[in-house]
């Protein structure tokens, strides 16, 4: 049996390898339960998780208030999920930042259940109601749909959340809509 030095090895091989070895994802850190205990105030996002009374739970939807354990809304997960690098899931958005319109899964939020939104019109653009609403149809932020009688502006992104029915809410009453202008009270 010959033995091999480390001058018999190709080295290119060698820096593959090594190369290969360095390209591995590092293992993410399981999550801290003190770092996501579920509080109530705070808006979960999709994949949001959180730990509460000794289980760890993910979010299905975007919510607030709703109690792990109790709803649909949050899913049951077998061990505790990893929170750290690309396998991090989305953080839960403060109340006070959905108030000034702060995101940081969506951008700017224009607007307030409080405070609907107004849209002013020229009159030289061409007026347009929107199409009707419909529980199948995907709707993404400043997307206009009408029910009810009334223009709903989405200002979440949305699909199956009828307009003025969701907390939070994901749509905006337009009181002041062009196509609105000349129906009847």
């Amino acid at each position: 049996m010959t033995r091999q030095t480390a001058s018999s090895y190709s080295w290119p091989a060698i820096i593959t390898l090594m190369l290969a070895a360095l390209s591995l994802n590092v293992a993410a850190a399981p999550c801290d339960p003190d770092e996501s205990k579920w509080a109530p105030s705070r808006y979960y996002p999709a994949g949001a998780v959180v730990h509460h009374d000794g289980e760890w739970y993910q979010s299905r939807e975007l919510h607030q208030g709703l109690e792990p354990g109790i709803t649909f809304d949050w899913k049951q997960l077998d061990a505790a999920p990893e929170c750290s690098g690309e396998a991090a899931p989305p953080a839960p958005i403060d109340k006070s930042d959905v108030e000034t319109g702060q995101t940081a899964q969506t951008g700017t939020v224009t607007g307030s259940p409080d405070s609907p939104a107004s849209e002013s019109s020229s009159d030289n653009e061409l007026c347009e109601q929107p199409d009707q609403w419909l529980f199948s149809e995907r709707y993404t932020v400043g997307s206009e749909a009408s029910h009810g009688g009334k223009i709903w502006k989405a200002i979440r992104p949305t699909s199956g959340d009828m307009p003025g029915m969701n907390t939070p809410p994901r749509w905006q009453l337009v009181e002041d809509h062009c196509s609105l202008e000349n129906q009847l009270p």
